[in-house]
């Protein structure tokens, strides 16, 4: 019988696989079920017709496959590579700056002026040359300029930062701070607060006085007691060496913030009580603002951004500029080449590239540079739906159908059908062991009186699992049962 089995339910689920079915699906399907078939052939000389047992709970297990199939969707985010082109740029030695003329969709603020939030992209092509024997462009030195300010960057930091600009032993230098503003956050005593590495404790609060005792946590971990006033200001910080610090000031120190900044502050932490007051419950508030600066990145004049891209800083007129370099005498900066079919990528995430457009003669070979074109490379990102059938169904058939001389237990599981009476099937005997004889009995007289019955019990070590009693007088009313049931549900 199981060989036939097997055969059977194989044969349902690849025509399953290969056939969409509209069919919802229900608590009970193939893949959460264990169907019981009786096994016993003769009682008292009597021949049983388990072999008709055996074919209506093939019917049901069929059926039960077919309930674990119904429609689904399925969603997936795609991206699709899209290219974005300026108008072709001829090459007259002159200085050109990008523009959303020439290319509305350039992606990023490009100005003529590195003023507010604007960016500079400017290609002097006076240092960009065809090279007959490479047959390519050659970019040289500074060909390729990008100018920022202190409200503009490169560098993905996220959130607000600061860029500060000084002279560090000669040489100019620029740092990047992340940068955090709070104003009229309320904590109560008791209460702590961690800003970067800094930690503040509130552990006494003054009404009257207009102060409190705090408990500062310095980043290597000391704490210390201080006493904060309202209106004064703070400032905790780590400078570059590493050495770690506590000032205040009863004006906003403005002056000593930016000399800080300047030095190249690791870590500044600016903190001032703006009130005291009793709360809900008689609490004890304090209100307050911080400022938090942490470097995050630092350059100066001649460092390596990425690749051949290199900073030139000016502080005096807070300017930052990336720039293509080239000195065949240094490792690193040789010539850039840039041929048919390749692109010079910019050193940001805009995705943009300077691509030259070249002049061929009649036997395709490249004779010359007709101009050049900005590209920018973007993802389009875009949802696809499809339906398609959407199957649980069980993996093991043997699990699925079992003969009643296997139920040793109830499952935890899964749902149990019995098929077929107590004669026929001994899961009976398991069924008094776990629900007790009175409740079987009862279940008996029932098939007894009115012929058959469809009895659902709560499985006892898991509710959301059920026993169901597919039973009857003799196997034409269990068939019965099966039908009734099926179309039940």
């Amino acid at each position: 019988m199981k060989r036939a089995l097997v055969l059977f339910m194989g044969l349902v689920v690849l025509g399953l696989l290969l056939t969409p079915i509209n069919a919802a699906i229900t608590e009970i399907n193939s893949s959460n079920t264990v169907i019981v078939l009786p096994t016993t052939k003769i009682v008292n000389g009597v021949p049983l017709h388990i072999g008709e047992d055996a074919i209506t709970g093939s019917r049901l297990g069929a059926f039960l496959v077919l309930q674990g199939v119904s429609q689904g969707t399925y969603t997936k985010t795609v991206s699709v590579p899209v290219e974005y082109h300026s108008v072709l740029i001829h090459d007259e030695n002159q200085t050109y700056k990008l523009n959303s003329v020439d290319m509305p969709d350039v992606g990023v603020n490009v100005s003529d002026e590195p003023v507010g939030h604007g960016i500079v992209v400017q290609v002097n092509f006076s240092r960009i040359e065809f090279n007959s024997t490479k047959k390519a462009a050659e970019f040289g030195d500074r060909s390729v300029e990008i100018i920022f300010n202190e409200n503009t960057t490169p560098l993905n930091i996220g959130g607000d930062y600061k860029v500060i600009s000084t002279t560090v032993d000669g040489k100019d230098t620029m740092y990047f701070y992340a940068y955090t503003e709070v104003e009229s956050t309320t904590s109560s005593l008791g209460e702590s607060i961690t800003v970067g590495r800094w930690t503040l404790k509130f552990v006494d609060i003054n009404i009257n006085q207009e102060e409190m005792l705090v408990d500062l946590t310095y980043p290597s971990g000391i704490i210390k007691q201080k006493t904060m006033d309202k209106g004064n200001y703070y400032i905790m910080y780590v400078d570059s060496d590493g050495n770690e610090d506590f000032e205040w000031f009863d004006t906003y120190p403005s002056s000593r913030i930016n000399e800080l900044l300047e030095r190249g502050v690791k870590e500044l932490f600016v903190f001032t009580p703006t009130d005291f007051f009793v709360g809900i419950n008689n609490a004890q508030m304090v209100t307050y603002d911080y400022w938090h600066y942490e470097k995050v990145r630092q350059y100066q004049d001649g460092d390596v951004y990425k690749g051949q891209w290199v900073w030139d800083i000016d502080p005096n007129r807070n300017l930052y500029v990336l720039y293509l370099h080239v000195n065949e005498s240094l490792t690193g900066f040789k010539p850039v080449f840039i041929g048919e079919g390749s692109a010079l990528k910019l050193p940001t995430e805009w995705g943009l590239e300077i691509e030259p457009v070249f002049v061929k003669n009649n036997e395709g070979e490249i004779t010359g540079i007709e101009g050049y074109r900005f590209v920018r490379v973007a993802s389009v990102t875009k949802k696809v739906s499809i339906t398609a059938p959407k199957i649980e169904a069980t993996d093991d058939v043997y699990e699925f159908i079992v003969e009643d001389t296997q139920l040793k237990n109830l499952p935890a599981d899964k749902n149990v059908i019995i098929v077929g009476g107590w004669v026929s099937n001994k899961a009976w005997a398991l069924l008094e062991q776990v629900y007790g004889k009175d409740t079987i009995n009862a279940i008996k007289d029932e098939i007894n009186q009115k012929g058959y019955v469809i009895k659902e019990l709560n499985n006892p070590h898991n509710p959301s699992y059920k026993v169901i009693i597919l039973a009857g007088k003799t196997y034409e009313e269990t068939r019965l049962a099966v039908e009734k049931f099926m179309e039940e549900m």
